[in-house]
């Protein structure tokens, strides 16, 4: 009997313990904790329940970031980059001031200007169209626009257009020594060509395919053919032997010379936009060479004036020439333009009548 109540007691007490183990791991898992209350400017963030007051001095700004949100600005693509680098470079004010001329410095008024603006924003490619007409004095004003270049085309009845430059750039893409500075007292002067008659002139237009010789050739423009002496022009061809080519750079060219008479080196553009011979500045010959530092290969090409024949031919005249490159090759030479034979040194039939 007595063995029983010790064996009872022993597992009641073994139970108690178990009980209060249990008890005590279960209220520690439990236990609620305190809400911390973090006082900035001295006024705690309310909570719901017993809280433990924290005090800083802290600024927000400097607290910890992982408790705060901060928006992030969306990067630029590099499409919108461009965009943005054209609107700035490229969409400058369209401001030009001019006035047009004839070849006797007279004011031109009443002359259509027929203006083409090229934008290129990064919004926007195209060209704006304008028009306008010149005053009693010749002057117009280009302005209220934005974009990149501007073209202007000139005309008027009895009037053909005499300058070789009609473009203006304004981005800022172009190198500033390339770009036109509007100044309204120094006006840019167009220039155009009154007609004074037009007289028949010869259309020059031929090419020849010739082996390469170190005698003269001499070139009649107005027939159009090869011939023995006499003619307009003639031209000697220096080349060295061998192969001319960018494998063997060497020197070559020729020499041009107008018979009895003279020539003026011009340039293409001069060389369309003028309409009567010069009085003078004439030269008997002119040669032209192609540098080895060039590679020695190529074409040459080269506008003149040509009086020839004692005065009785002006021409005009652009040469281009191709150097034979193997030594048993052929030399390609082309002439053209237009000569008057009438010993005028009216050139205004090329001009649309």
């Amino acid at each position: 009997m007595k063995i029983r109540r010790s064996l009872f007691w022993f597992i009641f007490i073994v139970v108690v313990l178990i009980v209060a183990v249990l008890w005590m791991k279960k209220s520690h898992l439990v236990q609620p904790v305190p809400t911390a209350a973090i006082e900035t400017n001295g006024a705690p963030l309310a909570g719901t329940g017993p809280s433990i007051l924290f005090k800083t001095n802290t600024p927000p700004a400097s607290q910890d970031a992982s408790s705060t949100t901060v928006p992030m600005l969306p990067l630029q693509s590099k499409e919108q980059q461009m965009r943005e680098g054209l609107a700035e470079l490229n969409d400058e004010d369209i401001v030009l001031y001019g006035r047009v001329m004839d070849q006797f410095a007279s004011p031109v008024p009443g002359a259509q200007i027929a203006a083409s603006i090229q934008v290129n924003n990064g919004t926007r490619v195209g060209a704006d169209k304008i028009s306008l007409v010149t005053d009693g004095n010749g002057f117009f004003t280009i302005s209220g626009y934005k974009g990149k270049a501007l073209g202007i085309n000139v005309s008027k009845a009895g009037y053909v257009l005499a300058t070789t430059n009609t473009r203006f750039v304004y981005s800022l893409l172009w190198p500033e020594s390339e770009r036109y500075v509007p100044d309204a007292g120094n006006p840019v002067v167009i220039k155009m060509w009154k007609l004074q008659g037009a007289e028949p002139l010869v259309s020059i237009n031929k090419e020849y395919r010739l082996p390469f010789t170190s005698t003269p050739i001499y070139f009649d423009l107005v027939a159009g053919k090869i011939v023995p002496a006499g003619g307009d022009v003639r031209i000697t061809v220096n080349r060295p032997a061998g192969e001319v080519s960018e494998h063997n750079p060497q020197d070559w060219g020729f020499e041009i010379e107008a018979v009895d008479g003279g020539l003026i080196e011009t340039s293409g553009n001069e060389e369309a936009v003028t309409f009567a011979a010069p009085e003078n500045g004439y030269q008997s010959s002119d040669a032209l060479t192609v540098s080895s530092n060039h590679h020695g290969v190529g074409i040459i090409q080269q506008a003149f004036f040509v009086q020839s024949r004692n005065g009785q031919v002006y021409s005009k005249l652009g040469l281009s020439f191709g150097i034979n490159e193997k030594p048993d090759g052929f030399m390609n030479i082309t002439f053209s333009g237009v000569a008057n034979t009438n010993s005028s040194r009216n050139w205004e039939a090329t001009a649309p009548q």
